[in-house]
């Protein structure tokens, strides 16, 4: 009989070793189109084309100026997020990745990543409560802001780019950017406190690590073949208004169309002008309903979320379109008062924002397989609520965010890059 030793005390295994010219080069990049930047303006980032990017390496970081003669602005959402009203990614001519409502998506995506500790280690970069005031885990949401407050905010950039798979071949490709669409800043604040006059960030830097393991490796990848493929995901969002007063069954229709759906989540905008507004997520159906989504003639989940019966139910369905129920870092930010506001008049606040989300898994198997999501069938996804009383006295803006695969092409012949979703 052989013996085969464990891998402990196999002291004979070769180790891979890189090669002696690799370096990995730190990189900070500044805006190509300006210094300063306001509401509705873009910021231009391009990436060098060099090297291979490190995709969970990206981070921005900025400076930011508030211009307010009262105290007591209150920055919805994730403060270092909320400036940004949409991201897309643009290699050569093309745009490969866009996400509407930037701020609303990194708010939510935040509050369902992220435990109270998580936010508590990151509060002083992401931005939240105060500078000079130690929060509470209840203040773990939002900002208020100082007379004519300035101060910094750093946030790793979600995109197609930071959730490839694997490194990135910038030197193969055209060249890449990184466009960002400033938020209004009647859409930033609450109602609650003074509005700033006006509000501006500087200093924007996209910092990112690239490594260069030399020309010879290089023309190792592209002689491996004349397309690369690197798998990733992002999301995609887009919203719907529901009429105030609604009541019985509604279906929100959303032309989404993708190959692998991976999950759903609908956030359910509050409507009271002094809320949160589109940053809340409200029981439309005040425990009196249910929620569904369709997706090519098929529910998910094929038993709707009840909110009569088990409301608590869609926190683990939740949960379950983030990661599996039984990990124990699944976590997220959502406590009994922020998951039970009704209707779209809740009195919520910035510290305290509404957190009902409804969301669920559509992965046929949660693996490492190449598309594991479910495809659209080229039709759009409506999105079910059945509501036995009035959804509220204000107007919602229900936000459907999809989590979808992506195949990001590279081909290096006529380098090109077209992304298959």
């Amino acid at each position: 009989m052989s013996v085969i030793l464990p891998s402990s005390v196999s002291y004979s295994e070769s180790l891979p070793a890189l090669p002696d010219n690799t370096q990995c080069i730190n990189i900070a990049a500044a805006p190509t189109n300006g210094a300063t930047f306001s509401a509705g303006q873009q910021i231009f980032l391009d990436f060098v084309n060099r090297g291979f990017l490190v995709p969970d390496s990206m981070y921005l970081s900025y400076s930011y100026a508030s211009t307010n003669a009262a105290a007591t602005p209150e920055l919805i959402g994730c403060p270092a997020a909320t400036s940004f009203n949409r991201l897309d990614v643009q290699v050569g001519s093309m745009t490969i990745d866009t996400i509407q409502q930037y701020n609303i998506f990194y708010h939510f995506l935040t509050n369902v990543s992220m435990d109270v500790a998580q936010k508590y280690g990151q509060q002083a970069s992401l931005g939240y409560f105060s500078a000079t005031v130690v929060p509470t885990l209840e203040q773990l949401d939002g900002r208020t802001l100082g007379i004519n407050e300035t101060g910094s905010f750093a946030l790793p950039l979600v995109s197609i780019l930071s959730n490839a798979e694997k490194l990135i071949p910038l030197f193969a490709m055209p060249q890449v950017r990184i466009v960002l669409t400033m938020e209004s800043i009647a859409n930033m604040f609450t109602g609650t406190g003074s509005v700033p006059t006006a509000f501006s960030i500087s200093n924007v830097q996209l910092r990112y690590k690239v490594v260069d393991f030399g020309g010879a490796v290089e023309q190792i990848v592209l002689g491996s073949s004349d397309k690369l493929y690197i798998k990733s995901q992002s999301f995609s969002l887009s919203s719907q208004t529901l009429a105030a007063a609604s009541t019985g069954f509604m279906e929100l229709v959303y032309n989404q169309r993708y190959a692998s759906v991976k999950s759903l989540f609908a956030i359910n905008g509050n409507g009271t002008p002094l809320s949160n507004r589109a940053f809340d997520s409200v029981d439309l159906t005040s425990g009196t309903g249910d929620y569904s989504f369709s997706v090519g003639g098929v529910l998910y989940p094929p038993a709707p979320i009840s909110t009569r019966t088990a409301k608590t139910q869609a926190l683990q369905e939740l949960r379950s379109a983030v990661g599996s129920i039984f990990d124990k870092n699944n976590n997220m930010s959502i406590n009994t008062v922020e998951f039970g506001y009704n209707g779209t008049a809740a009195a919520t606040t910035v510290s305290a924002p509404a957190k009902f989300y409804v969301g669920t898994s559509t992965e046929r198997l949660n693996s490492n397989n190449l598309l594991t999501g479910i495809s659209t069938a080229n039709s759009p996804i409506s999105y079910r609520i059945s509501s036995g009383t009035s959804i509220g006295a204000n107007n919602s803006t229900v936000s459907l965010i999809v989590n979808y695969d992506a195949l990001i092409e590279v081909d290096t012949v006529m380098r090109q890059v077209a992304v298959k979703a």
